[in-house]
């Protein structure tokens, strides 16, 4: 038993790297946003504050990181188990909720529920916020924070941590294995600390090459750096009241969509094509193609269906330009917005929801259910109806050629079990605490628990602001199971877990 309280006591160290490191980001995105306002400035008062409010926010995270690195460094083992593993996991995330919420408690005066919703909502690149008035509201360095939270959630604060400190002796590989979204991670190296910089390097270059395109279309430079973070995040945070229709600039329009469909794509596939230097891990990538092939046919359904509707008047190309737009959001879990999607006809809308329950890939950084889960369901069903008429039919699951282990196809069907449940909780917890109808609390909580953004069947704005606190701790609840997928947050809640 000293050995298993010791063991527990280690989990101090990872949780105070991360938290310290937390403090340091929120330190340089208030010197970063009061570079900005020296460059380009909208007020001096919000520059001088918005320093001072993260500087306070930075300071607590610094101490208290710090002296949690220092005491789980005293009882660091070089053994740590999966169970030490996921526990790491579910306390990085819960603390990085909570002090991710500091700059906006000190720098927006929000309370602690809307702040830890916010704050949850960015790290788990859900998008959903209880800002009304960004615009006026929000000054610089916090509004960087707000979009640095999600580009550092959207691959995953976890894999950044192994990356950056691959011997700190906290159970590295598990770690990794219990964040990384999806059942499979074909191509990926044992060697996770090489593998975790080697993701992180694409997602950055990516975020870059975006950043530099928004910029050649004209987009100002810190509305240009904002959303390439929340964008290859799959996050949807804006800096503007309007999201990106506020733009109104349809190559901009498109050039995002691009890369939110990009970012969706299983970030495996990147690193195999950069091993073996080729593209044909594409080409064998099942998965792939069926995210291609959903996406190609959803744009052409709502083009065609948003052709001629008054909301985008008789021009193809504009129809074309809302219809990518929608589908890349949506699929993506983004949740940006330039169209109102409530006045779609109604089978338009009904795709929007299908695209909202499937997401993107696995070991992407969007939400949903996911494309693989979806296909091997799909494959597990057509194989049931075999049986009914030949019971003695053995039928082997596969995936790009290669069979899938019965523990994925397993995996899968309990996500989605879990994934239902879950929503009918919710949905039936919202009703009663808010009174609101079925249809708006589904769609509360499909947005919170697929990393989605938008929530349709709002009544009045796509806005989280008038639920009640405790709703909000749900919705935040319900995020970060989504974002871990459950397993790694309902372990911890086990009894079996807790014991020798």
């Amino acid at each position: 038993m000293g050995r298993r309280s010791q063991n527990l006591k280690s989990v101090a160290q990872p949780v105070g790297a991360v938290v310290l490191g937390l403090g340091v980001t929120i330190a340089l995105c208030g010197l970063a946003g009061w570079i900005f306002d020296i460059l380009d400035p909208l007020s001096s008062e919000g520059s001088a504050n918005g320093v001072l409010d993260l500087a306070k926010a930075a300071g607590s995270a610094i101490v208290v990181g710090g002296v949690l690195f220092v005491y789980g460094g005293k009882h660091a083992s070089d053994t740590v188990s999966r169970r030490e593993a996921v526990l790491a996991v579910a306390l990085i995330w819960v603390a990085s909720s909570i002090f991710g919420a500091i700059p906006f408690v000190v720098g927006a005066d929000m309370s602690w529920a809307d702040a830890l919703f916010e704050s949850v909502s960015g790290l788990t690149t859900t998008g959903a916020t209880v800002i009304t008035n960004i615009e006026e509201d929000i000054h610089r360095p916090l509004l960087l924070w707000r979009s640095l939270i999600q580009w550092l959630g959207g691959m995953g604060i976890v894999v950044l941590f192994v990356a950056v400190f691959p011997n700190i002796r906290a159970g590295g590989k598990h770690m990794f294995g219990e964040e990384v979204p999806g059942t499979t991670s074909e191509g990926l190296r044992p060697r996770i600390a090489e593998t975790s910089r080697i993701l992180w390097r694409f997602y950055a270059m990516f975020t870059g090459i975006e950043f530099v395109v928004l910029l050649l279309l004209g987009m100002p430079m810190f509305d240009a750096l904002c959303h390439a973070l929340t964008t290859m995040s799959t996050g949807g945070f804006s800096t503007k009241d309007a999201s990106i229709g506020a733009f109104d600039d349809p190559w901009i329009d498109i050039v995002i969509a691009l890369f939110m469909l990009l970012a969706s794509i299983n970030y495996a596939l990147f690193y195999t094509g950069f091993r073996v230097r080729s593209l044909r891990a594409f080409g064998r990538s099942l998965e792939f193609k069926v995210f291609v092939g959903i996406s190609f046919v959803a744009t052409g359904i709502l083009t065609a269906g948003l052709y001629g509707v008054s909301l985008h008047g008789d021009s193809l190309f504009e129809a074309f330009r809302y219809a990518l737009f929608m589908v890349a959001t949506t699929v993506s879990s983004t949740g940006y917005g330039t169209d109102d999607y409530s006045q779609y006809p109604p089978l338009m809308l009904c795709i929007v929801l299908l695209l909202m329950f499937v997401g993107g890939c696995a070991g992407s950084t969007a939400g949903g259910i996911k494309v693989e889960r979806i296909i091997l369901m799909a494959k597990m069903t057509f194989t049931e109806i075999r049986r009914t008429y030949r019971p003695n039919l053995v039928q082997v699951v596969r995936m790009g050629g290669k069979r899938v282990p019965q523990s994925a196809i397993n995996d899968a069907l309990v996500f989605f079990i879990i994934y239902m449940a879950m929503m009918g909780l919710g949905v039936m917890l919202v009703c009663w605490w808010e009174t609101t109808p079925p249809p708006t609390a589904f769609g509360a909580v499909l947005s919170c628990l697929s990393n989605m953004g938008p929530a349709p069947f709002h009544i009045g704005s796509d806005n989280f602001a008038d639920y009640g606190n405790a709703a909000k701790i749900l919705f935040a609840l319900l995020m970060l199971f989504g974002r871990l997928e459950f397993f790694a947050l309902l372990a911890v809640f086990a009894p079996g877990f807790w014991r020798q």
